[in-house]
């Protein structure tokens, strides 16, 4: 299971989170607006520093896709849990992922009904 940093929020400038993977890659997920906002969410491998690097997943959560993808990870979460934010739904929703590619391979399908 990946190691999952703390969640660092911005009402203003949104929150995220820092993500070891089993891989030993690390991941930065990112929503924009922070809170039960809509707003998009990225998920990037994380370079040297800690720095962002190249995207592997993006979502506008304002999409139908969007909103169906958060409907489904948050359904069974408590409102005002972190697991009820996108942020924490989608840190969740990832944090049995091996590597990379897994995180891609289940974003992707979340997001296009699979």
């Amino acid at each position: 299971m990946a190691k999952v940093g703390p969640f660092i929020i911005d009402p203003k400038a949104g929150g995220y989170c820092r993500m070891t993977l089993d891989s030993g890659e690390k991941i930065l997920v990112n929503h924009d607006k922070g809170g039960f906002k809509g707003g998009r969410l990225t998920i990037e491998v994380s370079k040297f520093l800690g720095l962002s690097g190249a995207q592997v997943f993006h979502c506008d959560l304002d999409s139908p896709e969007g909103k169906a993808a958060i409907a489904q990870l948050t359904g069974d979460s408590r409102m005002g849990s972190v697991e009820g934010t996108p942020l924490g739904a989608f840190v969740a929703y990832i944090k049995d992922c091996r590597s990379v590619a897994d995180v891609k391979t289940k974003c992707t399908a979340l997001v296009s009904g699979g």
